[in-house]
């Protein structure tokens, strides 16, 4: 335990990036505003979405389930480091996270094709 540098550092965006995702969710189902981050690919315009509620629909919980588990590793990750060693658990949620960071991306790929 103790502060390891980088990767500290790392667990830190990672935290302020899952918030940030929960965040833009929360926008783009409340307000329909895309918010490009986490959402759409970089040289896609936003006002060319052909379905923008479909859109919302399919990708707000689908991005709120990859803000909360990167909020969720990050969180048992700080723990790991500055607390008590729960190593068991930080490679579970690494994986976990690693899992869903994965099938976000195919998730965004599928709707940018669909909506786009």
């Amino acid at each position: 335990m103790g502060f390891d540098g980088i990767f500290n550092l790392l667990d830190w965006m990672v935290l302020g990036f899952g918030f940030y995702a929960m965040y833009s969710a929360w926008v783009l189902k409340r307000e329909g505003k895309i918010i490009r981050t986490f959402l759409i690919l970089r040289d896609t315009d936003p006002d060319s979405c052909r379905d923008l509620q479909g859109y919302a629909n399919c990708m707000s919980p689908r991005l709120w389930t990859l803000g909360g588990v990167m909020a969720a590793y990050s969180i048992v990750s700080l723990i790991n480091t500055y607390m008590v060693s729960v190593n068991t658990l930080f490679w579970l949620m690494m994986a976990v996270f690693l899992a869903v960071l994965f099938w976000y991306g195919l998730e965004v790929r599928k709707a940018m094709n669909k909506y786009f």
